[in-house]
């Protein structure tokens, strides 16, 4: 494989010629109430918008001194936005309004005179404040202003008190009004993404909120209100700044609480015991943090099902996590285990009668007897940790993590765990040919491992279920450091250290995981990308950074592909954000299949349809050399379209 080019920062994409830009763009499907489409239409007329003109596709300016006709006589770059002007007069008897993606860089005044409006997504625009007039709209359900640049948000959003949804996500928030308590009927709340740097010690007051987001900020502390969210069910802490006395004492209080995230937290040393407290916590992360220790406590929660601890610096965990009655995956590997302790994780996990999955990695496996291997053999997930420095970097072997296996009758000797102490040679000897290397998504997890696992179970002989799978996350929302010289090297670096060892690579992911597959497709000989964000400007799921962070990551997987001698293939629906990311890309370069799915979530729907295990076994045996058995679908069909191949897929 080829070195990765550098490439330096340049101006955000919103400064680039009209030809270049993006067209149509619309928020994150399930961000936004109007999943990206204008409110229906209706007939009513807003006379106070009659007051106001728009700067074509570059939102509002005010007029020139002297009478709007001469203005509108005059040959001016000023012109009314008809567009605009006729949503409005729908929203005054829909309740509905969506000026998402219109390049505003201020709300239209006519709009806070709709007091009858329940649905306002500002989405997509270039808002770098909101006006304090907002407080009118007091019959306001859902409001969406993902993707602009607000930097702060006014007090007289407390007015609110019928607000049911915010969807506040990549913007440059770095504090929230302490009057944001007063929200008592908000039940979604979404500020991933900011600056934020601490909460409110009111946030207790939303009383109703049941999913509360904040991933990807700069949160060091949590208020000790925060046990008072009886409602809560999930809440996404991961890629903060979060450190050993940031959880509060209270969290007991969040009785409700399902899902609880907090892995990507660098400073975080250490969960406290009132986590066990939890009766209806199912679902538990804390990797790739700084943990030295877990409290044994875990083991009291009554629903937990899944705990991911890897990537810390545990030396021990207590088997007695074990004992939670339901939990079914347990992932430990990338922590320095003690020999003891391994072994016994290993002895409580082959008894446990709920635990489906251990992962555990070959250094912390090396020297344990195979009488306890065999014992917990089919609940065992053995993996090679690669590397260290940011991110999560697991390779799981085709044939397995152990040179020899234990004797079938229990013997006593040590097994030799394959990347522990063995050669590089007798490790290249063993390895397959072909490297699949999944990235993972904007939630910081491992998430290709069903569909991979798929691919390999169904392999009709062992040439075509023979290769590795490398398994890298990004835990802190930072779409694998793209903006970021530092970061960008460091994941470079550690990813060609594994490509190189392997004739082929394949490299796959989905939204933030699909741009670093572009990010690093010079390192591949194939990459299929499913929805993946091309410039940040313009997307409504982004790192809090500046517009110069956001171009530089789009320069690098440009260059990327066009220097990659990879056969790139891009996956897209038809929503039109992600057609318009999609056709960034040089087309001379990519080959991009549209199905018909209005969804960012293609990848998803492709899984439940059965489709997706296809398209990666097929690129799986394309590289291997061999058929792939699949016949051409028959509403298939091939088109030019700006010197590039299209493939249209009806699902």
């Amino acid at each position: 494989m080829g070195a990765l080019t550098p490439a330096p920062p340049s101006g955000c994409a919103r400064c680039l010629p009209a030809a270049l830009q993006p067209r149509h763009l619309h928020p994150h499907p399930g961000s936004s109430p109007y999943q990206g489409r204008p409110a229906p239409l209706q007939s009513s007329q807003s006379s106070s918008f009659q007051q106001h003109r728009w700067r074509a596709g570059r939102g509002p300016a005010a007029l020139p001194r002297g009478s709007e006709a001469a203005a509108a006589g005059a040959a001016d770059p000023w012109v009314e936005d008809r567009s605009i002007q006729v949503k409005l007069m729908l929203a005054e008897s829909s309740g509905r309004l969506d000026l998402s993606d219109c390049g505003l860089t201020r709300v239209p005044p006519a709009v806070f005179d709709l007091g009858g409006l329940e649905d306002l997504s500002l989405a997509g625009n270039q808002l770098t404040e909101l006006s304090s007039d907002v407080g009118r709209l007091t019959a306001l359900k859902r409001l969406q202003l993902a993707g602009n640049q607000l930097r702060a948000l006014p007090e007289s959003m407390s007015a609110l008190v019928a607000l049911e949804g915010a969807w506040l996500h990549g913007n440059l928030l770095e504090a929230l009004p302490e009057g944001v308590a007063a929200l008592g009927a908000l039940t979604q709340l979404s500020l991933a993404g900011n600056r934020l740097r601490a909460l409110p010690q009111q946030l207790g007051g939303l009383t109703s909120l049941k999913e509360l987001s904040l991933a990807g900020n700069q949160l060091e502390a949590l208020p000790a209100s925060l046990g008072q969210l009886a409602a809560l069910t999930k809440l996404s802490l991961h890629g903060n700044r979060l450190g050993p006395s940031s959880l509060p004492g209270s969290l007991p209080g969040l009785q409700a609480l399902e899902e609880l995230w907090l892995q990507g937290n660098p400073s975080l040393t250490g969960l406290p015991a009132e986590l066990g407290q939890l009766p209806r916590l199912k679902h538990l992360s804390a990797a790739d943090c700084a943990l030295e220790s877990v409290p044994a406590d875990l083991g009291c929660l009554p629903a937990l099902q899944s705990l991911s601890l890897y990537g810390n610096r545990l030396r021990e965990v207590s088997p007695a996590i074990l004992q939670a009655p339901h939990l079914k995956q347990l992932w430990v590997e990338g922590n320095p285990l003690s020999h003891a302790s391994a072994q016994e994780l290993l002895e409580a996990a082959a008894v446990s009668p709920s635990l489906t999955a251990l992962g555990m990695d070959a250094s912390q496996l090396e020297g344990v007897p195979g009488r306890v291997l065999n014992a917990v053999d089919r609940k065992l997930r053995p993996c090679v940790i690669r590397g260290s420095g940011p991110g999560y970097f697991k390779l799981d072997l085709a044939h397995g993590c152990f040179g020899a296996q234990a004797s079938s009758n229990g013997s006593e000797s040590g097994s030799s765990v394959l990347g522990a102490g063995e050669s590089s040679s007798e490790r290249q000897r063993q390895r397959a040919q072909l490297l699949v290397v999944s990235f993972g998504s904007a939630p910081g997890t491992p998430n290709w491992g069903g569909v991979l696992g798929k691919v390999r179970a169904a392999g009709s002989n062992p040439e075509q279920d023979s290769f590795d799978i490398l398994y890298v996350v990004d835990p802190h929302r930072a779409w694998y450091g793209g903006g970021d010289d530092g970061a960008y090297r460091q994941y470079a670096e550690r990813l060609g250290q594994v490509t190189s060892e392997y004739e082929h690579v394949v490299f796959i992911g989905d939204s933030m995981g699909a741009t670093a597959a572009l990010l690093f497709a010079e390192l591949a000989t194939s990459v299929h990308a499913f929805c993946p964000q091309i410039d940040l400007c313009t997307s409504s799921i982004r790192p809090g950074q500046p517009g110069e962070w956001h171009a530089a990551l789009r320069e690098r997987v440009m260059q990327s592909v066009q220097s990659s001698r990879a056969h790139i293939q891009v996956h897209v629906g038809n929503w039109s954000h992600d057609l318009d990311q999609a056709r960034l890309l040089p087309p001379e370069r990519v080959h991009m299949k549209i199905y018909s799915v209005d969804s960012h979530r293609l990848a998803l729907y492709l899984d439940t349809k059965g489709k997706l295990q296809q398209v990666i076994r097929g690129a799986v045996l394309e590289q291997l050399g061999l058929p792939s058995g699949q016949c051409v679908d028959a509403v298939a069909a091939v088109a030019m379209l700006q010197h590039a191949y299209f493939t249209w897929q009806d699902c």
